[in-house]
């Protein structure tokens, strides 16, 4: 009887957040067909309801917006739900997933027009002319009008797998803008598949309740504004990256090793995480030199993937020049980025001149030091321990500090981090930390995920700051807020 209370409790109560999550993805999916980074040719200007969106550009910014806020509060209190004991089943967080994603997977693209570079790239591709040495403008196609101006003479910093699979996607899409930005969104999902599939056996190695993790590192708003809706092809690696490190710990090393070079080999920062499984093979082995025999175990199957793919493929190694493209672009996240946009300033206002580029590459190289003297420090803790648990962790922390000291930021790249922090580390602060960058970073980006106009903005903000507290404080009012399972059950046995 007590068990039944539980259940129909935790259900009524998942079931509302649920619904009010769903509620705010509709909203953010519907505002996102006017409000949203639209393609040039874009068929959703047919529908009425769009149409008139469109009309009125700030309504549509203001119904995306406030169906993000809604979005994350759901998120928020169903973490309240799932960290309390009793909480949902891992197949109820998985449908609440489904559920969520599902208007994201049909809306056009939001917060980033990085989908249609991918798609010139693998254009590129399919046209013989390797991305490496030469920017979507050098060969015109149908997909470079809706690539952002200062990526159109970029080279592809993403490793040749992706690109290759960018080119598959462009072939089947016929050179159609939707289709293939379907296609890549379907890749992006394959990668949330695999993170819905490794994450919460990564947890289980590492200590971790595998639906808490689920609830942080997958079902994360970033996840669903950047993988399923942006189609970032960091889901991919991300994923990759999970389930490569899961078939370590279950003693499939050279396998879990080959699956984290193809991450690599879909962009290149997952080569962080070879280094960090060097520890958690070392830990596998019996007698001498474990250390130095699994570098060469790790060295040599790496770099035997890494070349049998780029042959392959036949795209070369290019893309290990092209890393450093990102870093063109000067982003006001990026802590380094900032310190030396404010040294310029300060340089200019005591009249010393203008030293803003400088100011900024001595941040930069600052930044990145710092990054390596922490990631150096955190390797040599999991080389001295060399257990699983420890070794995912400080790779999570690694790669969250070389985002956050890198010469760009986007909310997305803390992804690299957070899900593995999410399925690793037990150390409350820590775990909230990530909640509350989660929450802040989902909603500091517009859905056009370009400059919109100021006024426009603090209209978006106003309401999403509304929407959200209202719904908060609904939940809040006494009797509605979640209940722990056993007052639940003493209030229901009392009536």
């Amino acid at each position: 009887m007590l068990e039944r209370l539980r259940a129909l409790t935790q259900r009524t109560f998942l079931d509302r957040f649920r619904m009010l999550g769903l509620a705010g993805s509709l909203a953010l999916a519907l505002g996102g067909c006017a409000a949203g980074a639209l393609p040039g040719n874009d068929p959703f200007a047919r529908l009425p309801v769009v149409h008139q969106l469109r009309e009125a550009p700030a309504v549509a910014l203001v119904v995306a917006y406030g169906g993000l806020a809604l979005l994350v509060v759901a998120w928020l209190f169903l973490g309240r739900l799932v960290n309390a004991p009793g909480g949902p089943s891992r197949r109820s967080l998985v449908l609440t997933l489904l559920v969520w994603s599902a208007p994201l997977c049909l809306a056009p693209p939001m917060f980033s027009r990085d989908v249609y570079s991918y798609a010139a790239q693998g254009w590129q591709v399919e046209q013989h002319a390797s991305p490496y040495f030469w920017g979507p403008a050098a060969v015109p196609g149908p997909f470079l009008n809706d690539v952002g101006d200062m990526w159109r003479w970029t080279h592809a910093p993403y490793g040749p797998v992706f690109l290759q699979l960018a080119r598959l996607t462009v072939g089947l899409g016929g050179g159609h803008v939707v289709p293939t930005v379907l296609g890549l969104r379907l890749i992006a999902l394959v990668g949330v598949g695999l993170m819905v599939w490794y994450v919460p056996r990564l947890a289980q190695h590492c200590g971790v309740a595998p639906n808490r993790a689920l609830w942080l590192g997958v079902l994360n708003p970033l996840v669903l504004l950047h993988f399923v809706s942006g189609a970032h092809n960091d889901a991919l690696l991300v994923g990759l990256m999970v389930a490569g490190l899961v078939l370590v710990l279950e003693r499939h090393q050279i396998l879990g090793v080959a699956v984290c070079a193809l991450a690599v080999l879909v962009k290149a920062p997952a080569a962080l995480a070879l280094l960090f499984l060097v520890p958690v093979w070392a830990g596998m082995m019996f007698g001498r030199a474990r250390l130095l025999r699994a570098t060469v175990a790790v060295g040599a199957v790496s770099a035997a993937v890494i070349a049998a793919a780029t042959w392959l493929t036949g795209l070369g190694y290019g893309w290990i020049g092209a890393v450093n493209t990102p870093g063109a672009v000067r982003n006001w996240l990026s802590i380094t980025t900032a310190l030396g946009e404010a040294g310029g300033t300060l340089t200019k206002m005591v009249g010393l001149g203008d030293y803003t580029d400088r100011s900024i590459s001595l941040f930069r190289g600052a930044g990145g030091v710092l990054a390596l003297v922490l990631c150096m420090v955190l390797l040599t803790r999991a080389g001295q321990q060399r257990r699983g648990p420890v070794a995912v962790g400080a790779l999570g922390m690694a790669l969250s500090a070389v985002v956050l000291f890198s010469p760009v930021v986007q909310p997305w790249y803390l992804l690299w981090g957070f899900v593995l922090i999410a399925a690793s580390v037990t150390n409350p602060g820590l775990r909230r930390a990530v909640i509350a960058f989660s929450a802040l970073l989902s909603v500091l980006l517009m859905p056009k995920g370009g400059t919109v106009d100021v006024s426009a903005i603090v209209q978006a903000v106003l309401a999403g700051l509304a929407v959200a507290g209202s719904a908060a404080l609904f939940e809040l009012l006494p009797g509605r807020a979640a209940p722990e399972p056993a007052a639940a059950i003493s209030g229901n046995m009392e009536a």
